[in-house]
């Protein structure tokens, strides 16, 4: 009696194994009608394999005819299925015109998936509706977690709308959106829209570590685009908050006091409203923060005329200036020709302000600052005097204050 049922348990067994490889069989055949997907082999995929929602889904494609039956008999199998609500949604809005149906197949899609895919259907189903309300509470939630590039909902956003305090609404605080959507704001000139987003970035991303966030290029482009547009308020509004964040340990500019790091205290930013190096072969310009020196070098062999240092430095229009500095030459043979500039910024203008020498004068120079301006570039440069060879050595500059007279 043992010996029997012992056989038909290894009967059962072995029955039991042939069935689930003949099942696995009929799988991998199913799978593979699937994915040649064509017209032929996915109806075959669904005849082996009928319980398969994906299958079923993908069927609804090729069979235009029987497609929304499809679409609802895949979602019966797997009632997660939010492609193929989206898919009745398309089905409803855009071939039989029936909008209320299409929102409820979008808002379903949205229910049983909160990824990114039905979020911006409904976001876009609301912006061909131009219902602003739901268009920017969808924009907000599909911002919330989109993996990809935001800019084209950025875009949209601003289609709908020209208003910057209602599309900064719907931008949710993360770091990772806020820096996109100021370079979005930067790379189509939306300038005024830039330093509230930069200073909600800061306050999001905090001190910790700025690099990882954009300061040394986006922010830091997007400062230097301001300043070369002219738009000082904007310029002013970004440092500030990356100052006062705890992003710089530069000072902040002002009329009265238009200098950023004259004594060198602080590592070159580089950008913005710190001083920033001009490339010219044969001159190199490297700074000390332990001395607390910018020390230039002049190979000999660099250009007639070129520029080593500039900043941008904010001021009041028609005031007097004094500008203050300490420069000290180290075995140049001729230290003339290195002389400070001032030039305005954002009008064409042939007003060069110049110094004299900066080594060997009274190391210091007033000057009266351009009317109708309130930013300009303030540079050293080098020029080679008429009669003379070219500069060799080098030359240790500090402590230089810009003071509104």
């Amino acid at each position: 009696m043992r010996s029997i049922s012992l056989f038909l348990l290894r009967y059962l067994l072995i029955a039991a194994l042939i069935a689930a490889c003949g099942y696995a069989l009929i799988l991998a055949r199913a799978s593979y009608l699937f994915h040649e997907d064509t017209a032929k082999s996915v109806p075959a995929a669904v005849a082996l394999v009928p319980y398969n929602a994906e299958y079923v889904a993908r069927l609804a494609a090729w069979d235009s005819s029987q497609r929304i039956p499809l679409l609802h008999r895949a979602i019966a199998l797997d009632p997660f299925d939010y492609q193929s609500w989206i898919q009745l949604g398309l089905l409803s809005e855009l071939q039989q015109q029936k909008m209320a149906q299409a929102e409820r197949d979008y808002l379903k899609a949205a229910e049983v998936n909160r990824m990114f895919l039905p979020k911006w259907t409904l976001m876009n189903f609301y912006f061909r509706r131009q219902n602003q309300t739901e268009f920017f509470r969808w924009a907000k939630e599909t911002l919330a977690i989109t993996p990809y590039s935001s800019d084209p909902v950025f875009a949209q956003m601003w289609l709908m709308t020209q208003q910057s305090s209602v599309i900064a609404a719907a931008v949710p605080d993360r770091p990772r959106i806020l820096v996109q959507y100021a370079w979005f704001l930067s790379n189509n000139h939306q300038f005024p829209a830039i330093p509230p987003i930069v200073k909600r970035l800061v306050g999001t991303a905090g001190n910790s570590d700025p690099h990882a966030w954009g300061r040394d290029d986006l922010v830091a482009t997007i400062e230097d685009r301001l300043l070369a547009a002219a738009d000082l308020q904007s310029a002013l509004q970004v440092w500030t908050s990356m100052q006062r964040g705890g992003w710089l340990h530069e000072s902040i500019p002002s009329p009265a006091h238009p200098v950023t790091n004259g004594d060198f205290a602080a590592p070159l930013y580089l950008h913005g409203f710190d001083w920033q190096i001009d490339s010219a072969p044969g001159a190199t310009v490297g700074g000390f923060t332990d001395e607390k020196a910018l020390r230039l070098t002049l190979s000999g062999d660099q250009p007639e005329s070129c520029v080593l240092i500039r900043q941008y430095i904010p001021v009041d229009p028609d005031r007097s200036y004094h500008l203050q500095w300490s420069a000290a030459a180290g075995q140049i043979e001729d230290p003339r020709g290195l002389t400070w500039h001032v030039r305005p910024v954002g009008i064409e203008s042939h007003n060069d302000l110049s110094s004299g020498d900066i080594v060997g004068a009274a190391n210091r120079w007033d000057f009266r600052s351009p009317a109708r301006v309130n930013l300009c570039l303030l540079t050293l440069e080098y020029a080679r005097p008429l009669g003379t060879v070219r500069a060799r050595g080098t030359v240790s500059l500090r402590a230089v204050s810009l003071t509104e007279q």
